[in-house]
């Protein structure tokens, strides 16, 4: 239900309030049926002494036939009879009286007042008035609408709320649906899924909420268009400065080879920063390639474990400048379909982050494991950690926690973005948190099958 509220709330007011109008309805409804004073008989208390002082009138003047024309005006043959009768209680119509009108004309009374009985299908009202040659009695028989008698109210009542109840809800299904489709759309659009739409499954819908969702869909479009062009534009320029910068590689080797004892520092400060920028560009294409899901299939079976050993086997080369040493358990022997290349990368990027932010007295622990199908991978450093509103963004491409730390560092921004997607693209999660008393640990978990028992390494 928590996912759907809003349906859930639409659809529960517009019942209650169709329950509220039904309940008054239906309350009416007993009131003007109740034995115990129906307000419909208000009006016909009033005006059943005038009405028999009309018949008798009548009677009086012209005789049966005038009785028979005013009571007839005065009645309706479906729901309405009146007899008028003498003192003797004889019908002066000349029909024959229902047990029950002899009984109201029994129990009638005088000076203007009435006499009221009622039964599950009819009510009977008398009245006695007094003329030229002698008391009358008027006698009104009212029928029950067939609906609202006995178990016939409690149907209508019920089929009412039964058809409110549909209207409700397909009413608060038509409001909500575009609502739902949009978020699920908005959740696929964060997700980087940039052909998330919802104007087709809408139809012609020509609402606010028909004009939100084309306005969602505009949106989306544009930011598809935006970041294709950011994307081709960002992989056109690593392309294009590979040539002036394999020709500056040309030069500054002729360069040395005349080079004296000024120069050497100031060569080597040149080599250095060509090869920085070298990384950054290689960098920037395969997150390029990666994001365009070129490298996804080519997948060969991988050895994790032997994978790992590699990359900390660079990783201890470059620690013996660093200080830098490692710690690594496993305690599974893991394959996995992969491509070995971008796999070794993101496990270089994790790591390598890890050796920036931690000093070499520290070591870095990394664990493999499995859960029976997945191989998860754990680097933890002893670092400083992030601030938590920075985790979200760890991975997003040069995003940085802290910019004035880049010179020391060296890194560009690039590592763990390049992880995320090449991890992604093996069917795998990676994420990071803070660990106590300090250190960021980096989770990278990766369909994978277990072929052999642990062994522990260090």
């Amino acid at each position: 239900m928590k996912s759907r509220r809003l349906f859930w709330k639409m659809f529960m007011s517009f019942w209650i309030a169709q329950m509220v109008f039904f309940a008054y309805i239906g309350f009416r409804t007993h009131q003007l049926t109740s034995s115990s004073g129906p307000l419909w008989l208000i009006s016909s208390q009033r005006t059943l002494p005038l009405v028999a002082q009309s018949a008798a009138a009548q009677f009086e003047t012209g005789g049966v036939s005038a009785l028979k024309q005013e009571l007839a005006r005065r009645t309706d043959n479906s729901r309405i009879r009146m007899w008028l009768t003498d003192s003797e209680g004889r019908d002066l119509a000349g029909g024959t009286l229902p047990q029950p009108a002899e009984e109201a004309v029994h129990n009638a009374r005088s000076d203007g007042d009435t006499y009221v009985r009622t039964g599950e299908q009819s009510t009977y009202v008398s009245t006695r008035v007094t003329g030229q040659r002698g008391n009358y009695t008027l006698v009104a028989r009212y029928d029950t609408v067939p609906l609202l008698r006995g178990q016939g109210l409690f149907r209508l009542f019920a089929i009412s709320t039964i058809l409110a109840s549909i209207a409700c809800l397909l009413l608060a299904h038509y409001m909500s649906k575009p609502i739902w489709q949009l978020r699920l759309a908005t959740q696929r659009l964060a997700t980087g899924n940039l052909d998330a739409r919802v104007g087709e499954k809408l139809g012609t819908r020509s609402d606010e909420i028909g004009d939100l969702v084309r306005d969602f869909d505009s949106m989306a479009e544009r930011i598809r268009e935006l970041l294709e062009n950011q994307k081709r534009l960002l992989s056109d320029v690593s392309h294009e400065l590979r040539s002036p910068l394999a020709r500056l590689r040309v030069a500054l080797a002729l360069a040395r080879r005349r080079e004296d004892q000024s120069q050497r520092a100031s060569h080597e400060r040149i080599e250095t920063e060509v090869e920085r920028l070298d990384e950054m560009i290689g960098r920037i294409l395969m997150l390029s390639r990666l994001e365009a899901g070129e490298d996804k299939l080519r997948t060969t079976d991988v050895d994790l474990n032997e994978l790992i050993e590699s990359v900390l086997a660079d990783a201890r080369f470059e620690a013996e400048r660093t200080g830098h040493s490692f710690d690594f358990e496993s305690d599974a022997h893991l394959h996995l379909p992969a491509n070995e290349e971008l796999l070794r990368s993101s496990i270089e990027n994790v790591v390598r982050n890890a050796m920036y932010y931690t000093s070499g007295d520290d070591p870095i622990h990394i664990t493999l494991s499995s859960d029976g199908n997945r191989a998860i991978l754990r680097v933890r450093d002893n670092g400083p950690g992030v601030p938590p509103e920075a985790l979200p963004n760890l991975f997003r491409a040069f995003y940085r926690v802290d910019d004035s730390r880049v010179s020391q560092t060296g890194g560009t921004g690039l590592g763990l973005a390049i992880a995320q997607r090449a991890i992604i693209a093996h069917g795998g999660t990676i994420t990071a948190r803070n660990v106590e008393p300090h250190g960021l640990e980096i989770e990278i978990t990766i369909p994978a099958s277990v072929v052999a028992t642990p062994v522990l390494r260090a």
